[in-house]
């Protein structure tokens, strides 16, 4: 006969294993990389359906100016609010290297003031994270370093973490001096070169990065492509991407190859990561939310990508 206090050991265990259970589900999150921030139906209904409980969106990217100068460029614009999300919104700024190069001393409270002020003007709340997206490289490290060492105490100051994106490429490369990094698991391949098939994603690319991952010293999450390319070959030399049908003049003799990562290529970076980090997927991110990335696979295939 069970007594009064086995019931409530076992009540414990029971708690317990649903607290570990509830701790091992990843976070799922989603980009959002248009200058118009409107949600479709077909948009919010995947963000119920998949329950993705955080958004990161793209506010503006900052660029040199003809006076050489860092400034605000394709600032998104508000048409319909925020889905309400557990985990909230992740503001993103874009900052070309350029930028890097030619340091700007307030930059970091530039950039700071003009989130803050964003998020007042269009009422958007509990924002706990900025995050920083730079494609930096080993001449313009030390400045960019310095900047994010500027900004993240900042931040700070007002209850907001500092996060970055990082490149596999940066991973054989110094840790940037932030709270978190967001892995991006793709445009991994020459999307110049007619003969390679999969440019956004290939493990075969993918692997030579991936022997630094285990000693990179900082917490990560991992991001995966969803998106497409339309890349326009003039006798077999690369023309450019194209982004809408009248994107780029099209003659005859052209080819326009379609590149995109398919079900089988994202699970297997997925798994290689996993087996050298597992905690790279206390969170898994797509990229990115829009009408045509959201309706290319099956449902259960979206869920597969996020809790596998």
């Amino acid at each position: 006969m069970l007594t009064r206090w086995s019931l409530w050991l076992m009540l414990l265990v029971a708690l317990a294993s649903c607290k570990r259970e509830a701790e091992s589900e990843p976070v799922r999150g989603m980009y959002y990389w248009r200058t118009v921030f409107d949600l479709s139906t077909e948009e919010q209904a995947f963000l119920k359906e998949h329950n993705v409980e955080r958004l990161y969106v793209r506010y503006f990217d900052v660029v040199m100016n003809e006076q050489g100068e860092p400034t605000p460029n394709a600032t998104i614009k508000f048409s319909s609010n925020f889905p309400s999300l557990q985990e909230g919104v992740v503001p993103v700024v874009f900052i070309t290297n350029d930028c890097m190069a030619h340091p700007s001393e307030d930059l970091a409270e530039k950039i700071l003031a003009r989130v803050l002020q964003m998020n007042e003007t269009h009422d958007i709340k509990g924002v706990r994270e900025l995050q920083i997206d730079c494609d930096w490289t080993m001449s313009t490290r030390k400045n960019f370093f310095a900047f994010l060492e500027r900004l993240r105490p900042l931040a700070r100051e007002k209850g907001i973490s500092l996060s970055a994106t990082i490149r596999l490429h940066q991973l054989s490369q110094s840790v940037p001096p932030v709270d978190r990094g967001v892995l991006m698991v793709y445009n991994t391949g020459d999307v110049t070169r007619l003969d390679c098939h999969h440019p956004i994603l290939d493990l075969a690319d993918v692997k030579s990065y991936l022997r630094h991952l285990k000693n990179y010293d900082l917490p990560l999450s991992a991001a995966y492509p969803l998106f497409t390319w339309r890349v326009l070959f003039r006798r077999g030399h690369y023309v450019g991407i194209m982004h809408s049908d009248d994107d780029l003049p099209v003659i005859a003799g052209d080819s326009i190859v379609i590149r995109q990562p398919d079900m089988a290529h994202i699970m297997e970076a997925r798994r290689a990561i996993d087996q050298l980090r597992h905690d790279v997927h206390h969170e898994v991110i797509l990229y990115d939310l829009s009408k045509e990335n959201i309706t290319r696979l099956k449902p259960n295939e979206y869920e597969t990508i996020f809790s596998d």
